[in-house]
């Protein structure tokens, strides 16, 4: 056992609150009547610009958006609220490619721009922000170059505010993956309006910066969530397109970091070509990541770890093993993580039979250590949760070892998070054969003290369970017909079925393997095995 450091974040967590005191000073000056008017130069024309769209859109959902109510300012839990006022719908719009939603396209646009005229805390919050002018100067010349004057107007004058509010208010972001969208929005907007080019110089620099800063060497985004990976990923394929086709310079950093980044993705994605759920990354729609793929590189083999990001991988003809066995790396990563490690995702062919966590929680949920395929001790969460979103009492390091021999390989993952509440560290052993048909595991808690544990391995929702041998077994149906079978060295095992409302307020129900006892005097062993029979 190594020595660990417990890091709290205090000195940072000050300096964010004199950041949000600063921010609160400035929504006093946001929402005074005069904002918007100073420094405000009106656009006089636009360079009318090809802009390359590499994404084609989801008619399903837009036609969903179209039955239903526009999302009001304030109603963020809406599930359409991002996607109306971030105009994201406008790319879905185009795919259908009829005259009449063109039409209403710019209804709806000015509509917009007559509500939210001024800045508003909810609409002009700088991720949704930066996303609607990318998505109104990317579908200008389909939506509204064909429009009348007045109109091309009000747009671009609303597009010259929102930028100057960006650029006022870019110290105070935090500084994740929003930056990025931030900085294409500066770059779209440069390229596209000719009396805005000098935010290019600006975008560039920061843009740089941004990628030494976010993107691990292993090609990894730092906030360790493939959802948040692939949105940047996306963002930077869509830089490097507009740098191409204004002919303006790729620079090695962008390149390097796009052809980094499509390794890491394709880590992360199981044989059915659905993504890993680490860290909150759920419903990614499959027709987005396969749209993704197409722009990629396309590599010979995925690699067996992500070493600064903390992600194993096992593949072998069948069966697909992901673990995570990485802490954040500094405190902007924990923004939004989860309070949870030593957690893994197992599939076989295109079926998957344990994930890291349900999709579709309510964040409140999603986040704590409970909601996960790992230990939980005296149901508490390893990792503290802050009211900001952020996580403190993360230890610095997990100690990882793999050894692999004739096909078969084994993790060892010495995990820190419940040292600094119980004295307690959790060793988790994985095992699984050439085959991918035979995996073993070992959870061994080292802790001084008797406390409660429980230890969960949440079930994919097309999973059929059944409980045999006097509860001391359970076997697994999947979908393509494929039995499997759960053991573990305790006398009995749980089938928890839960009932849950996911964030689009629709009943979901999932099932999980609980085990659960007390540990015993300096250490405590349970093993478990799933089989394929």
């Amino acid at each position: 056992m190594t020595s660990v450091k417990i890091r709290n974040f205090y000195f940072e967590r000050f300096v964010e609150r004199l950041k949000k005191t600063k921010f609160i000073i400035s929504k006093i000056f946001y929402n005074s009547p005069i904002y918007g008017k100073l420094n405000f130069d009106e656009i006089s024309n636009y360079k009318e610009i090809p802009m390359p769209n590499l994404w084609k859109g989801n008619i399903e959902k837009i036609k969903i958006f179209l039955k239903n109510k526009i999302p009001s300012n304030k109603k963020k839990e809406d599930p359409f609220f991002f996607y109306f006022h971030s105009f994201d719908f406008l790319n879905d719009l185009q795919e259908i490619s009829k005259e009449s939603l063109r039409i209403h396209g710019r209804e709806l646009t000015s509509y917009w721009i007559k509500k939210n005229s001024s800045w508003k805390s909810n609409t002009w919050e700088d991720f949704i922000l930066a996303t609607r002018i990318c998505n109104w100067i990317k579908n200008f010349n389909f939506f509204f170059s064909t429009a009348d004057e007045e109109f091309k107007k009000n747009i671009f004058n609303s597009i010259s505010k929102q930028i100057e509010h960006l650029v006022k208010n870019f110290s105070n972001p935090k500084r994740n993956s929003d930056l990025i969208r931030i900085i294409k929005a500066l770059i779209y907007t440069s390229i596209s309006i000719p009396n805005k080019k000098y935010y290019y110089q600006i975008a560039i620099f920061n843009l740089r910066s941004e990628l030494a800063r976010q993107i691990l060497n292993d090609g990894c985004h730092f906030q360790r969530n493939p959802k948040i990976h692939i949105q940047v990923l996306m963002d930077l394929l869509d830089i490097r397109s507009i740098l191409n086709s204004t002919k303006k310079i790729v620079f090695f950093d962008l390149q390097n970091s796009i052809k980094n980044m499509s390794v890491a993705c394709r880590f992360f994605l199981h044989k059915d070509i659905s993504l890993a759920n680490f860290n909150g990354a759920d419903n990614v729609n499959q027709k987005e990541i396969k749209n993704l793929m197409a722009e990629i590189p396309k590599f010979k083999k995925n690699p067996r770890e992500l070493t600064e990001s903390g992600f194993q991988r096992v593949d072998t003809k069948d069966t697909t093993l992901i673990v995570d066995c990485g802490v954040p790396k500094n405190y902007n990563a924990t923004y939004k993580a989860h309070s949870c490690s030593t957690t893994f995702e197992l599939s076989y062919k295109k079926n998957k039979i344990i994930i890291n966590s349900l999709p579709g929680l309510e964040k409140k949920i999603n986040r704590k250590t409970a909601a996960h395929s790992t230990l939980t001790l005296n149901n508490t969460d390893a990792y503290k949760i802050l009211k900001n979103e952020h996580l403190s009492r993360v230890p610095d390091k997990m100690n990882v070892k793999r050894i692999e021999r004739y096909g078969a390989n084994v993790i060892e993952i010495e995990n820190y998070g419940y040292k600094n509440q119980y004295d307690a560290i959790h060793k988790r052993l994985i095992y699984i054969d050439n085959k991918g048909l035979d995996i073993r595991g070992e959870d061994n808690i080292y802790c001084p003290m008797e406390i409660s544990f429980d230890i969960r391995f949440f079930l994919d929702l097309n999973l059929k369970t059944l409980i045999t041998n006097n509860g001391k077994n359970i076997v697994l149906r999947l979908l393509n017909g494929s039995g499997w079978k759960f053991s573990s060295s305790l006398e009995k095992l749980d089938i928890i079925s839960n009932r849950n409302i996911n964030i689009n307020n629709q009943p979901i129900t999932n099932e999980h393997i609980h085990l659960t006892g007390e540990t015993k005097e300096l250490i405590t062993v349970i093993k478990w095995s799933l089989k394929k029979y």
